[in-house]
């Protein structure tokens, strides 16, 4: 043991005088580590949740279609006043809060920034979307584990005593939104290359020793409970000829169509609703909820939910089949469910939308089964990419939810092609857009300290 013990001395002391400031480091690393556990755990205790409500929604609808006018209703309201009567930031999909904190000066980053990253916001927004789950919502929990996994960050560098060497605080934030999408698609490269794209526009210069560690591990502790799980593994895929090369094309440029104006119209929904008084708004939204509830009644399940359901069926099953209803179906049940005020992430339903846009492409040229699987892999690209603008993310993403390694560069394409389409209809995505109007809502600090901000729903 002894020569063991003087080689340990020998790399501790060689590690001090290269970097003096290592001891500093490694005690700023200690609560980041334990937050990141945290991380993993509260994500995937968060997605087995919003399963079950989703599968408990499909349970009562194939008894019977009519449960849809009792079960919507009723989850759509509660998911709205969770959020409305407890923490109003804690709407949406949480994205566009956590672009907004880190785009705050350092005076509105103190006023501020508890109001949209904190305990009740995590606890605010899991019950939110459960309830929207349980309506049979067409949301997902990628975009809000994102603000809770930021929030856990942002909690964890306010308790930590003022003696103890802390990381920046938007530093942290950055760490835990990647950390989030890490563990909530099992990602981590997506996750680092979501901070990057999304969340900063700096080098990794100074992110990249925290986002490493953070990523790996949350994602460690979501595949320790979960597995090495992939979320759509292994698709067979076929990407050979001229004629598919040109439906990958199409498929992308339809995505970067829609999409665009997709994000357009949520945005307009969400705007309009705020700007109602509070009994035309609950109005408002009785009347959505209605024309959701008839769309689902004379549908069929593939019209609600987050997708992965629907997603999975398209790759892996033989019936690549979707009605002709069902796009316009789920982008009209999409636009009601984001815009009712609750939470919900459209991470998880953006990608159905473009794998459902794919998979109709490919019955409509009659493909086999695996070009169908390619062009469905096409549009969930294409449609992320037009969304959020990030196509890098967006490719990556895929990529390591499928391990499809083989057709990166496709990947790319579709993503490049969607993200010239959309920028060329508009210059900015749904995020930037909401981002925008939730730091002006936010009230003058010169204003009454009192006074509260503005009830911006996103």
């Amino acid at each position: 043991m002894k020569p063991l013990n003087q080689l340990i001395d020998y790399f501790v002391k060689k590690s001090r005088d290269n970097n003096p400031k290592a001891k500093e480091f490694f005690l700023q690393s200690i609560p980041l580590w334990i937050s990141s556990i945290f991380i993993g755990l509260i994500s995937t205790s968060y997605a087995a949740l919003l399963h079950f409500g989703e599968e408990t929604f499909l349970y009562f609808y194939q008894q019977d279609r009519a449960w849809v006018f009792a079960l919507a209703p009723i989850f759509f309201l509660l998911s709205y006043l969770t959020v409305f009567k407890f923490g109003k930031h804690a709407n949406g999909s949480g994205i566009p809060q956590v672009m907004a904190v880190l785009n705050m000066n350092k005076r509105y980053f103190k006023a501020y920034s508890d109001q949209f990253l904190s305990l009740r916001i995590i606890v605010v927004k899991i019950v939110s979307s459960f309830f929207m789950s349980l309506g049979g919502g067409v949301v997902g929990r990628e975009g809000p584990t994102i603000q809770i996994a930021a929030s856990v960050l942002h909690f964890t560098n306010k308790i930590l005593p003022s003696s103890w060497p802390k990381i920046n605080e938007k530093l942290m934030i950055i760490t835990g939104a990647s950390a989030g999408l890490a563990a909530a698609f099992n990602t981590p490269l997506g996750g680092i290359v979501f901070a990057i794209e999304e969340l900063t526009k700096n080098h990794l210069k100074y992110l990249r020793t925290t986002i490493f560690a953070a990523v790996i591990i949350a994602g460690f502790t979501a595949q320790t409970i979960l597995g090495p799980y992939l979320i759509f593994g292994y698709p067979k895929v076929d990407a050979e000829g001229i004629k598919i090369f040109l439906l990958i094309l199409l498929t992308s440029v339809l995505c970067g169509i829609i999409g665009t104006y997709f994000g357009q119209l949520v945005f307009f929904v969400n705007d309009f609703r705020r700007k109602l008084k509070r009994i035309v708004q609950f109005i408002f939204g009785f009347l959505m909820v209605m024309i959701f509830c008839i769309i689902v009644y004379y549908t069929n399940a593939d019209s609600v939910g987050a997708g992965n359901f629907l997603l999975d069926r398209l790759l892996f099953e033989t019936d690549k089949t979707v009605e002709w209803y069902t796009i316009p179906a789920r982008l009209i049940n999409g636009v009601i469910s984001f815009g009712n005020g609750g939470a919900g992430g459209v991470f998880a339903p953006a990608l159905s939308f473009g794998g459902t846009i794919g998979s109709f492409i490919g019955e409509i040229f009659s493909l086999k089964p695996r070009q169908m699987n390619m062009l469905i892999l096409i549009g969930m690209v294409g449609f992320l990419t037009s969304f959020t603008r990030s196509p890098f993310t967006s490719a990556i993403l895929v990529l390591e939810m499928t391990d499809r390694h083989s057709v990166i560069f496709y990947f790319m394409v579709a993503a490049l092609v969607s993200y010239l389409i959309a920028n060329t209809i508009d210059k900015r995505s749904f995020y930037e857009r909401t981002s925008k109007a939730i730091s002006d809502a936010l009230p003058n600090l010169e204003e009454d300290k009192s006074k509260k901000s503005s009830d911006i729903r996103v």
